[in-house]
């Protein structure tokens, strides 16, 4: 018998308190940025009637502006022809029997469209589709609806979703699992002084990007070439906002990929020089490159090595500078040895490989955890816990956040060095038992708190103190610095496997038949040696199939 979890009720009005929430933080943070007219319209929706209010929120919460009247259907609102009423009233909205053509043929069903225009010689076997264009073609007359619909006049959603959580696309699920007990997060400062947006001007221009970066996603989907190719005529001059100019260069690495792919070298070239965002830099090699332009290539390579952006732009550095030493006199640098053991084990696998190897070790006398991406990313969010919901301009935008919005960038870093490297060097100052005692405290204060770094069902006490009483706290700010010079790559790569005998510890990265090691499993392994941190590679055949000596363990 499994245990099922058993969730509160929600309030029947829940998304009605959410909702004011939304717009009691926007008008707290940025009302000095609204227009009159939405702040006019935020008074007038507070002196509506609560089932005024029920159903305008349901309104905004769905897609579109047009909705039937005869297919409403929200139990929880008390007398919904009054509460039409006071929307159309308060100007909310509109009530109309004839609405636009395409509003009429998007809200009804075929065989209403049929209905509807039966004076016409339809084809009733065509595609609503084909039917719709059809119609068009006799330019009907269109007589009055049976039913009502019902037009919201001012969709104000865009702006205060954009201001409530970075983006206009966001709905409000957010709030029911948080309501349900299902998420719990840390409290983070939301007043004015740390807000994102500080002019008019930024929230526009950060629209009309997301609404340009939408219109390459869905170009995308329908892999339509030539409209991805005249997109980039449309985007916008750079920007001193650094926010927003992150957000260009992004949908700028894109456009000029799309450049490359259909051979427009030239123009591809001229969007990656405006861009500092990988893969700008590999791209200008690679193109110097099949144009043998090897002068260029190396220079674009050299300041990839000296500089990387993150973890995998210093990878694929080392492995275009390997191409170009055989093209050219490049200096290319010394590959780095494999720092890490390779065993090689034989067991029935008649579970996941990860299991059957713990169970060994187990045998062996260790102590053993599964650590994968779950270990170290525990202990650097318990570390840095307090700088992670620290009040930061732009970090926090909603109570609904597991970290800052610059959380796995490089600017997370720099807008906290400070603090950071304070933290770091009390670390290394501590011994082993202080170490256990401030992270443990940590995790009881905030057990079950949303948090990207740790994963609570999969992270106890014992595993905790147990690694910090076999790894040095050298070697914790060693990890740590390693995460923070590219938390989105450095958060993934870890071991599989995380074990402790007496006052050893090590870590395992387990392979089942077939299975490689990875890029970044490489780098950890690598890593983790360099600092005297024992990791190993445990390769395992099925001892059912193929079996082979057993492992030094």
């Amino acid at each position: 018998m499994t245990d099922t979890a058993v969730f509160p009720d929600l309030p029947p009005h829940y998304y009605l308190a959410n909702f004011a929430s939304i717009i009691d933080t926007v008008t707290l943070r940025y009302g000095d940025l609204l227009t009159q007219e939405e702040g006019d319209w935020i008074t007038a929706f507070h002196d509506l009637p609560t089932n005024a209010q029920c159903l305008l929120v349901r309104f905004l919460s769905r897609k579109g502006h047009w909705f039937r009247e005869d297919k409403l259907n929200y139990p929880e609102i008390d007398n919904l022809p009054h509460a039409i009423s006071s929307l159309a009233e308060a100007t909310f909205i509109d009530i109309e029997r004839t609405p636009p053509f395409d509003v009429l043929c998007s809200l009804l069903t075929k065989p209403e469209l049929l209905s509807h225009f039966d004076v016409l010689p339809l084809d009733k076997k065509s595609k609503k589709a084909d039917l719709i264009e059809e119609i068009a073609t006799h330019s009907p007359t269109a007589e009055p609806l049976t039913f009502s619909c019902l037009h919201v006049r001012l969709d104000v959603m865009p702006i205060f979703l954009l201001l409530y959580f970075g983006n206009a696309r966001q709905d409000l699920s957010q709030f029911v699992l948080s309501d349900l007990g299902i998420q719990r997060f840390e409290s983070v400062s939301l007043t004015a002084e740390v807000r994102l947006f500080t002019s008019r001007d930024q929230m526009k221009d950060w629209l009309d990007l997301s609404s340009l970066s939408e219109q390459y996603w869905q170009l995308s989907e329908k892999k339509d070439k030539h409209a991805l190719l005249e997109l980039s005529k449309a985007l916008p001059f750079t920007t001193a906002w650094p926010p927003l100019e992150r957000k260009r260069q992004r949908l700028i690495n894109q456009l000029a990929r799309e450049q490359e792919r259909a051979g427009n070298i030239e123009e591809a070239m001229l969007l990656f020089s405006q861009s500092s965002l990988p893969p700008s830099r590999e791209r200008q090699a690679r193109i110097a490159m099949k144009q043998s332009d090897w002068s260029r290539a190396c220079e674009w390579v050299n300041d990839m090595l000296a500089s990387p952006f993150n973890e995998d732009e210093k990878d694929v550095a080392a492995r275009i500078a390997k191409q170009l030493a055989k093209k050219t006199d490049f200096d290319c640098p010394v590959a780095t040895e494999h720092l890490y053991e390779a065993l090689h084990l034989s067991l029935p696998l008649d579970t996941r490989v990860e299991v059957a190897s713990a169970a060994h070790f187990t045998e062996q006398g260790w102590t053993v955890w599964f650590s994968e991406n779950l270990l170290l990313n525990a202990l650097f969010g318990l570390t840095f816990w307090d700088i992670i919901y620290s009040p930061v301009s732009g970090a926090f935008l909603n109570p609904f956040q597991r970290s800052p919005r610059d959380m796995f960038s490089s600017e997370f870093y720099a807008a906290r060095q400070s603090a950071i490297e304070e933290r770091l060097h009390a670390l290394a100052q501590q011994t082993q038992e202080e170490s256990v005692k401030q992270r443990l405290a940590t995790f009881e204060q905030k057990y079950g708190l949303a948090n990207d770094w740790v994963v609570w069902g999969y992270i106890d006490k014992e595993q905790i103190t147990a690694a910090l009483l076999s790894l040095t706290p050298p070697q914790l700010v060693a990890c740590f610095e390693r995460i923070l010079f590219d938390p989105k790559s450095n958060r993934a790569g870890h071991p599989d496997l995380f074990m402790v005998k007496g006052n050893t510890c090590q870590f395992i990265e387990v392979k089942g038949p077939g299975d490689k090691l990875q890029h970044h499993q490489v780098r950890w392994l690598n890593f983790l040696n360099s600092h005297h941190i024992i990791s190993k590679v445990l390769y395992v055949e099925d001892a059912n199939k193929s079996p082979c000596s057993n492992a030094n363990s």
